[in-house]
């Protein structure tokens, strides 16, 4: 037969392990909403920095008729893009089409109680230049 003192201890556990739980789920819905948003607009940043950079022609290359783009203007556009927004990234550009790839973190609120302090955030787009070859 339990004392009166196991009865309660038992209780305490209890409230600790549902306490417990219920800040993971709270932690999992609040961060992860943060995170989705993170990674939206992380998303949205990559695919407008390769479209900046993919607009970058070549001015040489539109006399000759052959729409290239300029590697360097099109870095550099696609780069002061995401500098403007506050984003990190990468930028590639092959033949016609430029990769922008954002990098950060998502800082949590709830979770970095139990020691998860972030999430990574990566996101890459793509954007191909439009040319007067694409054009009916």
């Amino acid at each position: 037969m339990r004392t009166r003192s196991e009865r309660a201890s038992a209780s305490a556990w209890a409230l600790l392990v549902i306490s417990g739980a219920f800040t993971v789920l709270l932690g999992l819905v609040v961060d992860g909403g943060r995170v989705l948003d993170a990674r939206t607009a992380a998303s949205r940043g990559a695919a407008q920095a390769a479209r900046v950079g993919a607009d970058a022609l070549s001015s040489a290359s539109v006399r000759d008729g052959h729409d290239a783009i300029n590697v360097e203007a099109a870095n550099a556009r696609a780069q002061r893009y995401l500098h403007d927004t506050g984003l990190i990234g990468t930028v590639t550009v092959s033949g016609r089409t430029v990769t922008v790839t954002v990098n950060g973190r998502s800082a949590t609120q709830i979770l970095g109680f139990i020691g998860i302090e972030s999430f990574p955030i990566r996101e890459t787009e793509t954007a191909q230049a439009i040319t007067e070859e694409d054009l009916p």
